[in-house]
């Protein structure tokens, strides 16, 4: 098992980062690739996929949860050199994340036509809708352990190797979405199922793959397994984290499904809003996933230097990464702005979806700096294991303010999805006020499993969870 490299220097830094955001990118790739093809077929198949692509995120929120906790847990095991420790942790996240895929999976399936009316999908695409999400719960398990692995490996500080993974998925997942999909290549056109089936053997690839690379990296192996003695005294710290976590992803991906209710309710145009929403998501991507990845490096740096006591360096790194995540976004979004209308061309077919793709674009380059500083400072949140401050924050902002506002100037005032995307516009930026507020002055750093373990010398449970072999 490699020895992590600790260090907080700016080339370490740049080393952790660098690949993250690569992969990021990619895995933006893989969503607007799959969104282009979608839109050469149809606006509604365009509009079903959003829909159904967006409660499948929703689902992913358990995994989501269980990682936060993990990324904490195991960077800062790692942070105070615990390193059988961190083993464990790793085991305990990769077998959870089967058990709990398979668990969502089948639940997903049984009540899919009960959730898809509920979210008030279009009579016009629910057909198309239906059949997009039976698949798709095929792929959730996979995508549970291929999500739980790569948020291991990045705890760990090893980023080539699922690097490596993702490019090879997205590889894959393009030829098979330009073959299944459209017949490229001479193969079979499936449409849009050809969509679905493309994820879902994209997903088990980088499953299988990052598993067998976990085992040969030392960290997932069967006498590292965590036995029942050790979850006893192993697993609070991780639900302590996780828990908040996970809620704070129910209330935020329940808010953005929401989000799509309102745009699917419009009075007016409301597919084409859809699928404007859908393909305009995928363009903020361009920007949202590497602020992803600048969070995914703040949460391990601030949690290994909580782990090895040193909560001014945590602050001191967490402050200089918002910024310059916050700057470097914005940039990139400034360079965005004039080709707006090019980008709408590119994902659809339609003037009307083109329209509200510009629409969405406008309100949503400009929140670009706001956004990114949020999404980091959320981070830090993850790495200290102080994840109550994102459920509060991040929830409370959303289904206070973005979703009260969105409907009173989409469905009341200017009756258009403009309203609702300037409801997100205004919500990102009091929503990042609050953070950095946070972030200065609440003692954050209290979260902290070192913090927690001296407050508890003297329970069994902990020194067996502190014991490194």
């Amino acid at each position: 098992m490699p020895t992590p490299d600790l260090s907080t220097s700016p080339r370490a830094i740049w080393r952790l980062t660098w690949p993250q955001m690569l992969m990021m990118y990619l895995v933006f790739f893989m969503g607007f690739n799959t969104v282009w093809v979608a839109g050469q077929i149809s606006a509604d198949v365009q509009a079903a996929l959003g829909m159904v692509t967006q409660c499948a995120i929703f689902l992913m929120v358990v995994i989501m949860a269980v990682s936060s906790g993990a990324t904490a847990a195991v960077s800062q095991s790692l942070g105070a050199r615990k390193m059988r420790r961190a083993q464990r942790y790793v085991g305990t996240t990769v077998l959870g994340s089967l058990g709990l895929g398979l668990l969502v999976a089948v639940g997903g399936w049984f009540f899919g036509d009960g959730i898809l009316r509920l979210l008030m999908v279009p009579e016009r695409i629910l057909p198309i809708a239906r059949e997009l999400w039976q698949v798709t719960m095929l792929a959730l398990p996979a995508q549970y352990i291929y999500s739980a692995t790569g948020v291991m490996f990045r705890a760990t500080r090893q980023v080539l190797p699922p690097l490596w993974v993702a490019a090879l998925v997205c590889a894959v997942n393009l030829l098979a979405c330009l073959g299944f999909g459209l017949g490229w290549f001479g193969l079979p056109a499936f449409g849009y199922m050809g969509l679905v089936w493309a994820n879902l053997g994209a997903q088990c690839l980088g499953a299988l793959c990052n598993c067998l690379l976990l085992t040969n990296s030392g960290y997932l192996q069967r006498r590292a397994l965590p036995t029942l003695r050790w979850l006893r005294a192993g697993l609070p710290y991780l639900l302590r984290v996780a828990l908040p976590a996970g809620a704070a992803q129910i209330v935020w991906q329940s808010g953005y499904l929401t989000l799509f209710v309102l745009v699917a309710s419009l009075p007016t145009d409301s597919v084409n809003a859809l699928a404007g929403l859908t393909a305009g998501l995928r363009v903020e991507a361009l920007l949202f996933l590497p602020g992803m990845a600048f969070n995914m490096t703040v949460a391990v740096l601030v949690g290994n230097s909580l782990g090895a006591g040193k909560p001014e360096e945590a602050k001191r790194l967490a402050l200089n990464l918002v910024g310059l995540a916050a700057l470097a976004m914005s940039l990139v979004a400034a360079l965005l702005w004039p080709f707006r209308r090019e980008l709408a061309e590119l994902l659809s077919q339609e003037p009307g979806t083109q329209a509200q793709i510009i629409s969405y674009l406008t309100y949503n380059l400009i929140s670009t700096p706001f956004s990114i500083a949020s999404t980091v400072m959320g981070g830090i949140m993850v790495g200290a294991g102080a994840t109550q401050y994102n459920l509060m924050v991040y929830g409370g902002t959303f289904w206070l303010v973005r979703l009260p506002l969105g409907w009173l100037l989409g469905h009341l005032l200017w009756g258009t999805a403009s309203g609702v995307f300037a409801a997100m516009l205004f919500s990102q930026c009091l929503q990042t006020c609050i953070m950095l507020y946070v972030v200065l002055y609440r003692d954050w750093a209290r979260f902290a499993m070192r913090r927690w373990r001296e407050h508890h010398t003297e329970d069994r449970k902990s020194t067996r969870l502190n014991s490194s072999h």
